[in-house]
């Protein structure tokens, strides 16, 4: 049962940093912008498998009451880190692009 703490933990962890990846984007100068926004969409997979995986495990496990308590409030959690997610990462691209033809 241990396991699926890191699970939820690196879940968390790997969502805060396609935020932050996504985020450094914005900073960055050069050629690494798109190289933080491919990470930050790589974390954000890593985040929504590992969450998927929790799942499973408390299906495997038959713990249906944990299941059902946490089904609505992990789809959720998905789409929101999905979409913003894509919007900070549309938006670093945006404002890269609105760099270069400014100067």
């Amino acid at each position: 049962m241990r396991g699926a703490y890191w699970m939820n933990a690196g879940a968390l962890a790997l969502g805060l940093a396609a935020w932050g990846l996504a985020a450094a984007a914005f900073q960055r100068k050069g050629g690494r912008g798109p190289l933080y926004s491919a990470g930050s969409f790589a974390a954000c997979s890593g985040s929504l498998c590992l969450e998927l995986w929790y799942q499973a495990h408390l299906a495997n496990v038959e713990d249906v009451a944990a299941f059902l308590d946490t089904a609505n409030a992990a789809a959720m959690c998905a789409g929101v880190l999905t979409a913003v997610t894509l919007v900070l990462n549309a938006a670093a691209l945006i404002f890269r692009l609105w760099k270069q033809s400014a100067g």
